[in-house]
């Protein structure tokens, strides 16, 4: 059940966020060279929609194991040794996503004051992407930790 909602919520922010970059994308182009008037909050709301797909993204990139890896090394470990090495990463992975989140909260709560250039949005609205996706990949690693401990991850087995 909650696989089924964070996945989904997951999936919902990034294809909104991905409709919203196309569609005022287009829309500045068209309003910028064929009406020759910009959409100057357009801007804004590109930066955070942009945002959002980028650090929820990194959170799908997390669940599907597609992450940022240079597996040279680990491939040429044995069976066992690769294991624990994986295992360890995965750990300092944790550590990291704590980081973006505890982080994330500071910039929100100093980000409160501040506005977006044309739109009354406040800064934290943007900066929440960053523990939001942050708690998200920590949920994703943490499952991804017990399939290993487990033996029930067959990518890491094989």
């Amino acid at each position: 059940m909650c696989d089924k909602f964070i996945g989904g919520l997951t999936k919902a922010v990034m294809g909104i966020s991905s409709l919203l970059v196309f569609v005022i994308t287009f829309l500045q182009v068209i309003c910028r060279f064929v009406l020759k008037s910009p959409l100057p909050w357009s801007t804004d709301i590109l930066r955070l929609a942009f945002t959002y797909l980028v650090f929820w993204g990194a959170a799908w990139c997390v669940k599907e194991k597609e992450h940022l890896n240079v597996d040279v090394v680990l491939t040429a470990m044995p069976a066992k040794m690769r294991w624990a090495v994986e295992l360890l990463i995965n750990i300092v992975l944790c550590g990291f996503f704590i980081f973006l989140i505890y982080f994330g909260i500071q910039f929100c709560i100093f980000g409160w004051t501040q506005t977006t250039s044309y739109l009354p949005l406040p800064m934290s609205v943007y900066y929440a992407s960053i523990p939001s996706a942050g708690a998200v990949m920590l949920y994703y690693m943490i499952k991804n930790i017990a399939k290993q401990i487990s033996g029930k991850d067959e990518e890491v087995q094989a």
